[in-house]
């Protein structure tokens, strides 16, 4: 009789499963030389100064991570070393070279499918570029498959014909069917029936610019998930950030206050500026809302327990997470891009700042798992931050050939490339192309929104959900600056349209109904969080800037808002957009510190420079004034747009006052606190009292008509 696989198979279990968690631990132990040879800092190399700092607060946590590492390796070997073992014995052969043949195979197979699904993954890999250039042009995901599924099929066909029991098999295939037609069942039934909470859900979408919008004079192919939420929602076409950049923009949306009020004014603040303010988080915790906050990145934003969040889903904040970029064991982008995977090691794949290690999609189905979850728990608010269009994105499949043509490099098509914002920078790219990289980010991230929305469909939530959708602000690509196309682009560097107007929508419980498809007043990101608790029936912050937008959803008058914004703090000089400006602020890693727990956090001596560094302004809708700060020790106080008349001498008169001045040109203290050095430090745009130059649209640069700043 022919010999039974299932007892050639238990016969040499233990030693094959050996062999393979041997060849798997020998396969992280090439990565992790390779990892050598490439220079990652602080392993086995000395460092000083604030490296130094860094990698005393990584290598405590080093050891235990290459472990865990260490363990997927592991058990990835043993699960090709049991699926080459049964796929050698359908042919009758156990021999090892045949187990290693199959297990080979398979392993090629899973890394094709995830160079098409994910080529980040492989792309500094010189020996593959040319091979990993065609998969990107012609590769398709049922590729792989289609080979794996008829290797399969043979392999049965063989087994079947060699034991000779073909009723057996039957009923066996027709036991498996049941089994996944009762999942199917199941998981189509998942969720109905649940108590209709109430729900709130906040999605950001990182540096979403709404001239992408088919509404806003974009083509409607860049954000489908995006149009189809508008259809049932009010969008706001004039809405704008303070400031933009994430980590500010998101304690100004938290707290509905300026960022000179919060403290945060620039990312990796020092927790020791924060001034702790209520957030609307914390109003809807203390009502007895479950609060979420999730997040696939956090290198320069991330939620502690002042955002008012009970629960927050982010990788790992500070030293850790920069040194993760660094150990791109890709192995782990093939074996352990799940949810057991994320499980074991959340801070590798449920990150966005590791490039092919990171699946988007698979993360927006947990999340979107998780949403579900919680808002059939009891009443829910839970926020999102989209982070694909972020520097240094990696479009996956289908994204990257979405809009960049196939005949650009392929470096450029699989991750932003940085080049330096400066004129006659070598390395520039096009903008048309910097752009449509940026098209097929955005596109990423909509579908990540879009996985979140279906869920809600699907469990039968979305209808009686509030939904609000924003961007933290927009990107620039230097459109009117030809001698910086194709340069890296940038958000916080200038006001402007291109950066500090964002996307902003709001869906009802039940559809926008009689509410207004579009509103065209202006509006703040500030605005939010009042709109959101008055929708909900909770109570209002107390003394913020931000005012509730119910009125204007209702159709009614609101009456004309303003907004105060400040640039952040920028990898670009602010001279190189104005020759004049004052620079000062450091740019390297010296303005930086580690703390002893690993988080990375500006300077004092760097925090004062960029707060003198900033330009500060008011925008109405019809002009702006910008206070900007000049090298030879002035302020210019420049005007845009519709400069004369009453209207104009108002929102400059409204622009001293929120920045803490009183009418006769003397200084109030807003907001304050105590720095490490153990010395009062204001925490708003007060700067020593100095000429001001006021120049409007016409009017050549120069010391006329010098005032007393806050005149």
């Amino acid at each position: 009789m022919p010999e039974s696989p299932p007892s050639g198979i238990l016969r040499s279990w233990w030693p094959r499963l050996l062999v393979g968690a041997v060849l798997g631990v020998l396969l992280f132990a090439a990565e992790s030389w390779l990892l050598l040879r490439s220079g990652v800092v602080g392993m086995d190399i000395p460092v000083d100064g604030p490296y130094a700092a860094l990698m005393a607060a990584v290598r405590p946590v080093l050891p235990g991570l290459l472990l865990r590492i260490a363990a997927v390796y592991a058990v990835a070997g043993m699960v090709l070393a049991v699926a080459g073992t049964l796929l050698a014995r359908a042919w009758g052969r156990g021999g090892v070279w045949a187990t290693l043949g199959q297990g080979l195979l398979l392993f090629m197979l899973l890394a094709w499918d995830r160079a098409i699904a994910r080529p980040a993954l492989f792309d500094n890999l010189p020996a593959l570029r040319s091979l990993l250039a065609w998969l990107v042009d012609h590769g398709e995901p049922w590729h792989p498959r289609a080979v794996l599924a008829a290797w399969l099929v043979a392999h049965a066909a063989v087994w079947v014909a060699r034991t000779r029991q073909w009723r057996r098999a039957g009923w066996a295939g027709a036991a498996l069917a049941g089994v996944a037609g009762l999942l199917v069942v199941g998981k189509g039934m998942a969720g109905r029936g649940a108590p209709a909470h109430p729900l709130v859900v906040v999605i950001g979408i990182d540096a979403f610019r709404p001239d992408r919008l088919k509404s806003q004079g974009g083509s409607g192919e860049v954000a489908p998930h995006v149009e189809r939420l508008l259809e049932e929602a009010t969008l706001f076409t004039r809405a704008y950030t303070p400031i933009a950049q994430t980590e500010p923009a998101w304690r100004s949306l938290l707290t509905a206050r300026w960022p000179h009020e919060t403290g945060v004014r620039y990312s990796l603040t020092s927790d020791s500026r924060m001034q702790l303010q209520r957030t609307f988080a914390e109003s809807f915790s203390q009502a007895g809302w479950r609060t979420v906050f999730a997040t696939d990145c956090s290198r320069f934003h991330a939620e502690g327990p002042a955002s008012g969040f009970e629960t927050r889903l982010q990788p790992p904040r500070g030293a850790v997470n920069f040194l993760l970029e660094k150990l791109r064991y890709r192995a782990l982008g093939m074996f352990a891009d799940h949810a057991l995977g994320a499980a074991w090691l959340p801070e590798f794949i449920d990150n966005r700042a590791l490039a092919g290690i990171h699946d988007p999609m698979g993360y927006a189905e947990r999340l979107a798992s998780r949403l579900v979850d919680e808002a059939s728990q009891g009443p829910t608010l839970f926020a999102f931050h989209a982070t694909a269009a972020h520097f240094p994105g990696d479009p996956v499949h289908p994204f990257y050939r979405r809009f960049v043509p196939a005949s650009e490099p392929l470096e450029r098509r699989l991750r932003m490339h940085f080049a330096p914002v400066s004129p006659g920078a070598k390395g520039g790219w096009n903008r048309a192309g910097a752009e449509a990289l940026y098209d097929e980010l955005i596109a990423q991230a909509d579908a990540q929104v879009g996985t979140l929305l279906d869920a809600l469909r699907r469990s039968g939530r979305y209808d009686d959900a509030l939904i609000l959708l924003l961007s933290d602000h927009g990107e620039s690509f230097h459109a009117d600056r030809a001698d910086l196309a194709g340069a890296t682009p940038v958000h916080g560097a200038r006001l402007s349209d291109e950066e500090n107007r964002i996307l902003l929508a709001v869906k009802p419980p039940k559809g926008r109904g009689t509410a207004p498809a579009l509103v065209d007043s202006l509006v703040r990101l500030v605005d939010v969080g009042p709109t959101l608790l008055e929708l909900s029936g909770l109570p209002s912050l107390s003394d913020v800037d931000g005012v509730s937008l119910a009125p204007l959803l209702r159709g009614e008058d609101l009456g004309p808002l303003s907004l105060y914004a400040e640039t952040g703090f920028t990898h670009v000089l602010p001279e190189v957009f104005d020759p004049g400006h004052w620079p000062g602020a450091p740019r390297s890693f010296d303005a930086y510190r580690i703390r002893p727990d690993g988080v990375v956090e500006m300077g004092p001596a760097a925090h004062a420079r960029i707060l003198q560094e900033k330009d500060v302004g008011a925008f109405d809708g019809q002009r702006w004034w910008v206070d900007r700060p000049q090298a030879d020790g002035t302020v210019l106080r420049a005007c845009q747009g519709d400069c004369e008349g009453l209207d104009a001498l108002a929102l400059e008169a409204w622009f001293d006052r929120v920045q803490g001045r009183t009418a006769a040109g003397g200084w109030r203290k807003v907001a304050g606190h105590v720095d490490d050095s153990g010395h009062p430090e204001p925490s708003g745009t007060l700067r020593a009292p100095k000429q001001l130059l006021r120049m409007r649209p016409g009017q050549r640069p120069g010391p006329a008509h010098p005032q007393p700043r806050g005149g």
